[in-house]
């Protein structure tokens, strides 16, 4: 049970619901969940897929066209090149 409360926890937005993995991305989501994930990891993540790996994003969604999700980690966030 406890288990399944913190998935539902780490793949939800702060209204508890699940984290979209469909287009459109909003940046700013991305940003909280790496934020998020820094703080609870104790570590900032490389990549998106780090997210991915430890369950606080279904999946990494398709970047726009000739375009790549990265990781600012200076900042915090996540920015379009």
């Amino acid at each position: 049970m406890i288990l399944k409360t913190m998935s539902r926890l780490l793949n939800s937005n702060p209204d508890g619901e699940p984290v979209p993995n469909n287009q459109p991305f909003d940046l700013a989501e991305l940003t909280r969940l790496v934020r998020r994930f820094s703080v609870e990891q104790q570590k900032i993540p490389q990549q998106l897929e780090d997210l991915v790996a430890l369950n606080y994003l279904a999946a990494v969604p398709t970047p726009p066209p000739g375009r790549k999700f990265v990781v600012d980690r200076k900042r915090v966030e996540v920015r379009l090149e």
